[in-house]
Protein backbone atom coordinates (compact mmCIF):
# COMPACT_ATOMS: atom_id res chain seq x y z
CA UNK A 1 0.00 0.00 0.00
CA UNK A 2 1.18 3.25 -1.18
CA UNK A 3 2.44 5.56 2.12
CA UNK A 4 1.81 9.77 2.09
CA UNK A 5 1.72 12.35 4.78
CA UNK A 6 -0.99 14.51 5.54
CA UNK A 7 -0.18 18.12 6.65
CA UNK A 8 -3.13 17.59 9.08
CA UNK A 9 -3.89 21.11 10.92
CA UNK A 10 -6.81 19.99 12.90
CA UNK A 11 -9.07 21.80 10.49
CA UNK A 12 -11.97 20.60 8.78
CA UNK A 13 -10.26 20.84 5.32
CA UNK A 14 -7.32 18.90 6.32
CA UNK A 15 -9.16 16.26 8.92
CA UNK A 16 -11.56 15.33 5.54
CA UNK A 17 -8.13 14.66 3.34
CA UNK A 18 -6.94 12.18 6.11
CA UNK A 19 -9.96 10.03 6.23
CA UNK A 20 -10.10 10.79 2.17
CA UNK A 21 -6.17 9.34 1.63
CA UNK A 22 -6.69 6.51 4.43
CA UNK A 23 -9.62 4.65 2.07
CA UNK A 24 -6.31 2.70 0.06
CA UNK A 25 -2.93 4.61 1.43
CA UNK A 26 -1.25 4.37 4.97
CA UNK A 27 -1.40 7.88 6.02
CA UNK A 28 1.10 9.64 8.34
CA UNK A 29 -0.65 12.91 9.74
CA UNK A 30 1.91 15.84 10.02
CA UNK A 31 0.91 18.77 12.57
CA UNK A 32 3.88 21.55 12.33
CA UNK A 33 4.01 23.13 15.73
CA UNK A 34 4.90 27.00 15.15
CA UNK A 35 3.81 28.78 18.34
CA UNK A 36 1.02 29.80 16.83
CA UNK A 37 -2.07 31.20 19.48
CA UNK A 38 -4.14 28.14 18.42
CA UNK A 39 -2.05 25.24 18.44
CA UNK A 40 -3.14 23.22 21.92
CA UNK A 41 -6.61 23.14 20.67
CA UNK A 42 -5.97 22.52 16.89
CA UNK A 43 -4.07 19.19 17.73
CA UNK A 44 -6.60 17.97 20.32
CA UNK A 45 -8.84 18.67 17.96
CA UNK A 46 -6.85 16.66 15.26
CA UNK A 47 -6.52 13.57 17.95
CA UNK A 48 -10.32 13.14 18.27
CA UNK A 49 -11.25 13.55 14.76
CA UNK A 50 -8.44 10.67 14.03
CA UNK A 51 -9.77 8.30 17.00
CA UNK A 52 -13.44 8.70 15.67
CA UNK A 53 -12.45 7.44 12.35
CA UNK A 54 -11.49 4.13 13.36
CA UNK A 55 -9.02 3.87 10.26
CA UNK A 56 -6.08 1.53 10.95
CA UNK A 57 -4.51 3.28 7.76
CA UNK A 58 -4.00 6.23 9.64
CA UNK A 59 -1.27 6.29 11.67
CA UNK A 60 -0.45 8.44 14.86
CA UNK A 61 0.01 12.03 14.72
CA UNK A 62 3.53 12.90 14.16
CA UNK A 63 4.49 16.30 15.40
CA UNK A 64 7.46 18.45 14.08
CA UNK A 65 8.32 21.67 15.48
CA UNK A 66 9.16 24.97 14.15
CA UNK A 67 9.16 28.33 16.09
CA UNK A 68 8.40 30.88 14.14
CA UNK A 69 8.09 34.20 16.34
CA UNK A 70 11.70 35.64 15.46
CA UNK A 71 10.14 35.46 12.49
CA UNK A 72 6.85 36.49 12.93
CA UNK A 73 7.22 38.73 15.89
CA UNK A 74 3.99 39.90 17.28
CA UNK A 75 1.67 38.95 14.33
CA UNK A 76 -1.79 38.16 15.47
CA UNK A 77 -1.07 34.47 14.62
CA UNK A 78 1.33 34.50 17.84
CA UNK A 79 0.35 37.03 20.20
CA UNK A 80 -3.62 36.00 19.85
CA UNK A 81 -4.18 39.74 19.63
CA UNK A 82 -6.53 41.54 17.10
CA UNK A 83 -7.23 38.28 15.13
CA UNK A 84 -8.96 38.93 12.20
CA UNK A 85 -12.96 39.55 13.07
CA UNK A 86 -16.09 38.01 11.81
CA UNK A 87 -16.31 40.30 9.16
CA UNK A 88 -12.97 40.84 7.66
CA UNK A 89 -12.54 39.56 4.55
CA UNK A 90 -10.35 36.45 3.75
CA UNK A 91 -7.26 37.92 2.90
CA UNK A 92 -6.87 39.20 6.13
CA UNK A 93 -5.98 35.99 7.95
CA UNK A 94 -2.63 35.33 5.51
CA UNK A 95 0.29 34.37 7.76
CA UNK A 96 3.56 34.77 5.22
CA UNK A 97 4.86 32.23 3.87
CA UNK A 98 2.73 29.11 5.39
CA UNK A 99 2.99 26.92 3.22
CA UNK A 100 6.38 27.04 2.28
CA UNK A 101 7.63 26.35 5.36
CA UNK A 102 5.08 23.27 5.80
CA UNK A 103 6.00 21.95 2.94
CA UNK A 104 9.64 22.44 3.38
CA UNK A 105 10.12 21.11 6.89
CA UNK A 106 7.32 17.97 6.01
CA UNK A 107 9.76 17.26 2.72
CA UNK A 108 12.71 16.47 5.31
CA UNK A 109 10.63 14.27 7.19
CA UNK A 110 9.79 12.53 3.81
CA UNK A 111 13.53 11.99 3.10
CA UNK A 112 14.25 10.72 6.04
CA UNK A 113 11.29 8.08 6.02
CA UNK A 114 10.93 6.68 2.63
CA UNK A 115 7.51 8.40 1.70
CA UNK A 116 7.38 10.23 -1.64
CA UNK A 117 3.48 12.26 -1.37
CA UNK A 118 2.91 15.40 0.76
CA UNK A 119 -0.90 16.00 0.47
CA UNK A 120 -2.43 19.05 2.01
CA UNK A 121 -6.07 20.15 2.40
CA UNK A 122 -5.46 23.37 0.01
CA UNK A 123 -9.12 24.83 -1.11
CA UNK A 124 -10.38 26.10 -4.80
CA UNK A 125 -11.32 29.86 -2.93
CA UNK A 126 -7.38 30.08 -1.37
CA UNK A 127 -5.83 33.34 -2.59
CA UNK A 128 -2.42 33.14 -1.53
CA UNK A 129 0.43 32.50 -3.86
CA UNK A 130 1.71 29.37 -1.68
CA UNK A 131 -1.54 27.79 -2.09
CA UNK A 132 -1.74 27.77 -5.91
CA UNK A 133 -1.18 24.76 -8.23
CA UNK A 134 1.83 26.14 -10.11
CA UNK A 135 3.85 26.68 -6.36
CA UNK A 136 3.09 22.97 -5.57
CA UNK A 137 4.50 21.94 -9.07
CA UNK A 138 7.50 24.23 -8.78
CA UNK A 139 8.86 24.10 -5.32
CA UNK A 140 8.30 20.18 -4.90
CA UNK A 141 10.38 19.83 -8.00
CA UNK A 142 12.97 22.16 -5.86
CA UNK A 143 12.78 20.07 -3.27
CA UNK A 144 13.34 16.96 -4.81
CA UNK A 145 16.33 18.07 -5.98
CA UNK A 146 17.48 19.71 -2.44
CA UNK A 147 16.84 16.34 -1.07
CA UNK A 148 17.82 14.21 -3.94
CA UNK A 149 14.77 12.43 -2.61
CA UNK A 150 11.10 12.42 -5.28
CA UNK A 151 8.92 14.50 -3.56
CA UNK A 152 5.43 15.35 -5.28
CA UNK A 153 2.83 17.47 -3.36
CA UNK A 154 -1.09 16.79 -4.11
CA UNK A 155 -3.91 19.06 -3.36
CA UNK A 156 -6.83 17.28 -4.58
CA UNK A 157 -9.76 19.56 -2.97
CA UNK A 158 -8.33 22.58 -4.93
CA UNK A 159 -11.35 22.45 -7.43
CA UNK A 160 -13.88 22.33 -4.14
CA UNK A 161 -15.36 24.75 -2.13
CA UNK A 162 -15.54 24.00 1.73
CA UNK A 163 -19.30 23.81 0.72
CA UNK A 164 -18.88 21.64 -1.89
CA UNK A 165 -16.13 19.62 0.84
CA UNK A 166 -19.13 19.31 3.56
CA UNK A 167 -21.47 18.30 1.17
CA UNK A 168 -19.57 15.19 -0.24
CA UNK A 169 -18.35 14.48 3.34
CA UNK A 170 -21.39 14.92 5.63
CA UNK A 171 -20.88 11.19 7.18
CA UNK A 172 -17.39 12.04 8.83
CA UNK A 173 -17.67 13.63 12.23
CA UNK A 174 -17.21 17.07 10.87
CA UNK A 175 -17.96 18.73 14.57
CA UNK A 176 -14.80 17.25 15.86
CA UNK A 177 -12.29 19.49 13.56
CA UNK A 178 -11.17 22.82 14.03
CA UNK A 179 -10.90 25.82 12.04
CA UNK A 180 -11.13 28.81 14.21
CA UNK A 181 -8.28 31.74 15.19
CA UNK A 182 -9.00 32.04 18.74
CA UNK A 183 -10.80 29.05 20.43
CA UNK A 184 -12.27 29.57 24.10
CA UNK A 185 -12.20 26.23 26.11
CA UNK A 186 -11.11 24.34 23.07
CA UNK A 187 -14.39 24.90 20.98
CA UNK A 188 -14.45 27.64 18.48
CA UNK A 189 -15.28 31.22 19.17
CA UNK A 190 -17.67 32.06 16.78
CA UNK A 191 -16.24 35.44 16.36
CA UNK A 192 -13.44 35.58 13.94
CA UNK A 193 -13.06 35.00 9.86
CA UNK A 194 -12.45 31.11 10.33
CA UNK A 195 -15.61 30.76 12.14
CA UNK A 196 -18.32 32.92 9.99
CA UNK A 197 -16.13 31.18 6.72
CA UNK A 198 -17.02 27.57 8.46
CA UNK A 199 -20.53 28.53 8.82
CA UNK A 200 -21.30 29.92 5.54
CA UNK A 201 -19.87 26.77 4.41
CA UNK A 202 -22.19 24.74 6.36
CA UNK A 203 -25.54 26.78 5.16
CA UNK A 204 -24.63 27.26 1.54
CA UNK A 205 -24.17 23.16 1.86
CA UNK A 206 -27.89 22.74 3.59
CA UNK A 207 -25.80 20.45 6.16
CA UNK A 208 -26.37 20.51 9.98
CA UNK A 209 -23.41 22.80 11.96
CA UNK A 210 -22.61 19.95 14.84
CA UNK A 211 -20.41 22.60 15.62
CA UNK A 212 -19.55 23.73 18.87
CA UNK A 213 -19.55 27.71 19.11
CA UNK A 214 -18.82 29.77 22.18
CA UNK A 215 -20.70 32.28 20.54
CA UNK A 216 -23.02 33.35 17.72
Amino acid sequence: MDAVAVLASGGMDSCVLVADLAEDAKVSPLYVRKGLAWEDAELAALTSFIDALGNQNVGPVITLTLPVKDVYGEHWSISGEGVPGFDTPDTAVHIPGRNVLLIGLSAVWCSTHNIHRIAIGSLGGNPFPDAAPTFFESYAASLSQGLSHRITVEAPFRGMSKSELIKTHSHLPLELSLTCMAPVNGVHCGDCNKCRERQEAFAEADVKDRTSYAQG
